[in-house]
């Protein structure tokens, strides 16, 4: 029932059994494989790019109807950044292609490692975050295949950035008594001191960022290659 699907009674997250979590990854690895292909298509573009805000207003529209705290709300987590970025954000830009780093990246954990929200399945939350990661990964994956610049972003940059952003996260979980960037309770450690979940979270989210960056420039020097390597076989 509607009712159900949107209601605020918070219960437990949803359990996910091994059936699901290959369906998850499958269709993640899909695509992942279908972007590579399609995306230099515009009507594949435009259909991903019109899901993240179909999913975006719905689930904000749910924020702001049932007047949602602003402990949870705000548009303040790392994929949550990265969809709004790519969807809003014109043009090219360092900072663009730094939240398509940042959303390739984020999307890939989020969808290997579902933390959803504590409703009963199927409900609004659930929907965005199942449909926002994955609209959210074709959207970076787009973007890096048809923008990325090798020399736009040092790895530096990239670290220093996501220091600067999650040193503000923190500061607005000391206002809002928020989670944001899971800089408050992270799954993964419990119970540290705030500095020490700050460095951990900033240099899990450093390192996928790294790989990410490697990866996208690698093969786009592959792609570069390409029309030299037929020529010389022609």
């Amino acid at each position: 029932p509607m009712k159900d699907f949107l209601t605020t009674t918070q219960s437990a997250p949803p359990a996910i059994s091994l059936g699901w979590f290959l369906v998850i990854v499958g269709l993640l690895v899909a695509l992942g494989w279908t972007s590579l292909r399609k995306y230099g298509d515009p009507a594949y573009v435009k259909t991903f790019r019109i899901i993240q805000i179909i999913q975006l207003t719905v689930l904000y529209t749910w924020y702001v109807v049932y007047s949602l705290p602003i402990s949870n709300s705000l548009p303040l987590y790392h994929c949550r950044l990265a969809m709004f970025a790519l969807v809003l954000w014109p043009g090219k830009s360092r900072f663009k292609q730094y939240f398509a780093l940042l959303g390739a990246s984020g999307a890939f954990f989020a969808l290997v490692y579902p933390v959803f929200d504590p409703y009963d399945f199927p409900h609004v939350t659930s929907f965005s975050f199942l449909v926002g990661h994955y609209a959210l990964w074709v959207n970076a994956l787009i973007y890096l295949f048809k923008n990325y610049q090798p020399n736009l972003l040092k790895r530096w940059q990239l670290a220093v950035i996501t220091l600067a952003i999650n040193a503000g996260l923190v500061l607005v979980n000391m206002l809002t008594g928020g989670n944001y960037g899971l800089l408050s309770e992270p799954p993964f450690i419990t119970g540290s001191p705030l500095w020490v979940i700050y460095l951990a979270v900033s240099l899990v989210l450093i390192a996928a960022l790294l790989v990410a960056d490697f990866l996208v420039a690698n093969w786009k020097a592959k792609q570069a290659l390409r029309p030299q390597e037929i020529y010389l076989e022609n």
